[in-house]
């Protein structure tokens, strides 16, 4: 036991120091921060980057940055520019008070009060076009699906800001806080594409107004089959004019059918003509949800990297960033609405060969136990033991039983799983039962991933690992006892939402929002989005700004 401590010697509660806030109430700019709202503003609240901002105040001791005595043009210019191209990343500039910011800068003699506005004004909308840019509009921790992916470590907003804008490089800035990922590049750059195209529905639409099957002849499929060119489905040679739904135009109309989720049967009726009318409005709305989600994911670097995209149903196994050759494979995903695989990214950490399925609780109640009720020789049929799991002393200590099935053919995992340790305790696993790969829509599962070819999973992440080949594998996966093999080099793995997402041969799919993901994000980002135009109150704010004391009136 610790000594006691006499009285006397403990600190009295008067004499414990106070808390100064470094933020100045009596000045103009540290007013507004502490207020953490803006009535210049179209979105008042900036609450979501006021830490940001306070930095960038305290680095020039809450004196203007933008509004200085030899203030720089060229900053502010810059500046304009690159909140007027936020739509090249799919971010609306109108969130960002583009029209506004132009108004406070061309003021004519503001006083010391409407400067300090101004120049917080700015800097805000700066600080919120950055953070969107790298992080994403949405913090998809507080959308309403499972994601389990941490926040992006901060870059120094305050020091970056301070450096470009004495170099007059603000422009630069830009660069280091837009994703590196190359799937939000290739997004992009197809969305830019799409941008300058323009809309191309219309005269061309593709609505045959019957169902057509293989061989039939049609005015429309003229039009179907550029479509198909357009998908990179079809090749030039396919003649242009020809009215005939012919083989090969059957054969590409299957793959749009089976990536959908649909019956790949090459019949096209409403729902499959429906697919070649998306007019490039639509695919535009679509691939900025795309690049939202993309902004939530981690900054990759070059080496091995395995991506599941659930609404795909696809595994790919990348052994660097532009590996031409991945690893690509059918897998079984969470079922939904129930059972919905989560959105994470986490690093393997290793394979267990023939392993043990530690079942949790919620499956052993509602699905083993009434089986094991009716027939009592249920749990031995089934291989499934009940084991005594002892709490470790974080937990509280003391015990209790657990249910597990032993390795062999009966066990869901198959044999061999591939573990990165996460709070939503999900993995890749192997299956016993292998018919439910030639369905179309696989999601079928109580969340984890289960891989359709696991003994080339497992060659991909032992590649590098002394003492493992083919046949050392194919040993591990038939032998009588598990075995554990801790991974010398982690393998980064990223489960992802993407209904849009552009493959390895740089092409763009769609894919069914199964899990109706799509809208949740679009209600999301909604709520965020600003008004187009001022309302009058936040006009005479403006107004109301050079005669009164900001500080009193945020």
């Amino acid at each position: 036991m610790p000594a006691t401590v006499p009285e006397t010697s403990l600190p009295s509660i008067n004499s414990v120091p106070e808390v100064v806030n470094p933020i100045p109430a009596d000045n103009p700019i540290g007013a507004i921060l502490l207020s953490k709202r803006h009535p210049l503003l179209l979105r008042a609240d900036f609450s979501r980057v006021s830490e940001l901002v306070s930095q960038i105040y305290l680095s020039t001791q809450f004196q203007p940055i933008w509004f200085t005595a030899n203030r720089s043009e060229k900053n502010l210019n810059d500046l304009l520019s690159i909140l007027n191209n936020a739509s090249n990343d799919a971010l609306n500039p109108a969130n960002y008070d583009v029209d506004r910011l132009k108004q406070l800068i061309n003021e004519p003699n503001p006083d010391s009060a409407a400067v300090a506005g101004y120049d917080v004004a700015l800097t805000v909308s700066m600080a919120r076009y950055l953070h969107d840019l790298r992080h994403g509009q949405v913090d998809p921790r507080d959308v309403e699906y499972p994601v389990h992916i941490a926040p992006k470590p901060a870059l120094d907003l305050a020091g970056l800001l301070k450096q470009h804008l004495a170099a007059q490089t603000l422009t630069e800035v830009v660069g280091q806080f837009e994703p590196k990922t190359k799937q939000y590049q290739q997004l992009k750059q197809i969305f830019t594409r799409l941008q300058q195209l323009g809309n191309q529905t219309g005269a061309q639409e593709f609505k045959p107004g019957k169902m057509l099957r293989p061989g039939d002849k049609h005015p429309h499929i003229v039009h179907l089959r550029q479509r198909l060119r357009d998908m990179a489905l079809l090749d030039n040679n396919n003649a242009a004019d020809s009215k005939t739904y012919d083989n090969d135009l059957v054969a590409a109309v299957k793959k749009v059918q089976q990536q959908q989720g649909l019956t790949a049967d090459g019949v096209i009726g409403s729902a499959t003509a429906a697919l070649f009318n998306q007019s490039s409005s639509e695919k535009i709305a679509q691939i900025a949800l795309a690049m939202e989600r993309a902004r939530w994911i981690p900054d990759t670097t070059d080496g091995p990297m395995i991506v599941v995209n659930i609404p795909a149903f696809e595994l790919w196994a990348f052994n660097s960033v532009d590996d031409p050759n991945p690893l690509n494979m059918k897998v079984v995903v969470g079922k939904s609405p129930s059972n919905q695989t989560p959105v994470l990214w986490e690093e393997m950490k290793y394979l267990e060969f023939m392993p043990y399925w530690n079942i949790p609780k919620t499956i052993y109640e509602k699905e083993i136990l009434p089986k094991a009720a009716n027939n009592q020789g249920y749990l031995a049929s089934q291989e499934i033991e009940l084991v005594r799991h002892q709490n470790s002393e974080e937990k509280g200590g003391g015990s209790y039983l657990r249910a597990r099935q032993r390795p062999g053919k009966k066990n869901p995992l198959g044999r061999v799983k591939f573990v990165f340790p996460n709070t939503a305790d999900v993995y890749l696993h192997d299956t016993p039962g292998h018919a439910a790969f030639n369905r179309p829509r696989r999601d079928l599962s109580h969340g984890c991933v289960r891989v359709s070819a696991p003994e080339q999973l497992a060659e991909f992440v032992l590649g590098d690992q002394a003492g493992w080949d083919k046949e050392s594998i194919k040993q591990a996966m038939s032998a009588p006892k598990t075995r554990h093999v801790t991974l010398k080099r982690a393998v980064p793995v990223l489960f992802y939402y993407g209904t849009t997402f552009v493959d390895h041969q740089n092409q763009l799919r769609f894919y069914p929002d199964v899990y109706g993901q799509d809208e949740q994000l679009k209600k999301a980002l909604d709520k965020i989005h600003a008004p187009t135009t001022a309302s009058s109150t936040a006009n005479n704010q403006i107004v109301m700004s050079k005669s009164t004391d900001v500080g009193t009136n945020p």
